[in-house]
């Protein structure tokens, strides 16, 4: 099996993505956006391949399972990676359009006896789908979500690549989304899920394939790792993967234009991102864990790093899935986008080296634990009692 280009970025982006990230644990794929080839699928904690032999009892015992494959098998609540998803959907369902808005002051009011929040960081009042991506308004997409219901667009959902097989040659998880089939399925639940909450969950390798799937606008090939497959005695090639587009969304108009500039609207508020000379469009995410800790006497969850992006956002090359598992607010993992763009541009120019950065590297993208202080985005919690 030949990778090509893309052995060699896995090597050495893996070093950079948790050397730099100093994450407890997780995972991040980068795809080349214009045919699936997988470019890069790293896990963090791993183990070395020269010792899985003789250490296997040692890796399988240590409780913070360097042999899983987070990339391809970890299941993670989406939260607010999701709501482009749903935005795609209300857009080119035509529940709503460029113009439309929905009033932000915090509430959600439409149940009488469940009143989800919004934060309204950077935003309040009438909110349109740009403002709302940007922002990531929980108001705008409890309404949006709501009024699009989850069969629609769980429905585009799917055709992006979430809660479905992306294709790549080995074993993966399949994930899922909230469903009207659901066993603790209430009218709130799809509110819940348009934020991607609920009981949705997905891997970090169709976050990628999502991401590159809106990059090209509607079109998602199918996620690959083999290049091509050589003889081994003369090295000729005996079969070359090809580009399979496993699913399309017709483009109608404006759709992906409006979702993209809401996503490069989150990258201008993104440390690491708004000065980065490549024009990136990213969604971040904050998904609740079960898990609580305490601040004083109040309790508090703790919260995974998520993050989609693509770029250059006129014209996409790659594009990419993180989860951090503990990671605090989505928007920590700005640093780390960065740090894979530079060394993608760094790939392609022949240049790329790894180097063991010093304890100043790991700038505000680190995140150790819990203990730094939280940044809170909106929304991603989950909803605290479900109407029926």
């Amino acid at each position: 099996m030949d990778r090509g280009e893309g052995e060699g970025v896995e090597t050495d982006f893996h070093q950079l993505v948790f050397i730099v990230s100093k994450a407890a644990a997780g995972a991040a794929v980068v795809l080349d956006v214009k045919d699936g080839s997988v470019l890069a699928a790293s896990n963090y904690p791993s183990f070395d391949q020269n010792l899985y032999a003789t250490q296997y009892s040692e890796y399988s015992a240590d409780e913070s399972l360097p042999l899983f494959n987070r990339a391809l098998q970890g299941l993670y609540t989406p939260g607010s990676t999701f709501k482009p998803a749903v935005a795609v959907a209300a857009l080119d369902a035509g529940v709503i359009n460029r113009y439309s808005t929905v009033y932000c002051n915090g509430v959600y009011t439409y149940y009488d006896t469940y009143r989800p929040k919004c934060t309204r960081h950077g935003h309040s009042g009438n909110i349109d789908v740009i403002t709302a991506i940007k922002w990531s308004c929980n108001i705008f997409f409890y309404d949006v979500g709501r009024r699009t219901t989850s069969d629609v667009y769980d429905a585009y959902a799917y055709k992006m690549g979430l809660g479905v097989r992306t294709g790549v040659e080995v074993n993966e998880a399949t994930g899922r989304l909230t469903t009207k089939n659901d066993s603790n399925y209430t009218a709130s639940l799809d509110v819940q899920a348009a934020i991607g909450q609920g009981n949705t969950v997905v891997t970090p390798v169709q976050l990628a394939t999502y991401a590159g799937t809106l990059a090209n606008r509607g079109i998602r090939y199918r996620t690959h790792f083999v290049k091509a497959i050589l003889d081994t005695n003369t090295g000729k090639v005996l079969q070359e993967t090809q580009p399979e587009v496993m699913d399309v969304i017709e483009d109608r108009g404006d759709t992906f234009d409006l979702v993209r500039q809401g996503m490069i609207g989150v990258s201008e508020t993104v440390s690491g991102l708004k000065n980065y000379p490549v024009t990136i469009a990213c969604k971040t995410g904050t998904p609740q864990r079960s898990e609580t800790y305490y601040v004083g006497s109040t309790r508090k969850h703790y919260t995974n790093t998520m993050m989609i992006a693509y770029g250059p956002a006129e014209d996409a090359e790659i594009a990419l899935g993180i989860v951090i598992e503990y990671g605090g607010g989505g928007a920590r993992a700005g640093n780390l986008v960065a740090d894979i763009f530079n060394a993608y541009a760094a790939l392609k120019e022949g240049t790329l080296t790894v180097e063991e950065p010093g304890a100043d590297s790991a700038s505000d993208a680190a995140v150790d634990g819990q203990d730094a202080p939280e940044i809170v985005e909106n929304g991603d919690a989950p909803a605290d009692q479900p109407a029926a």
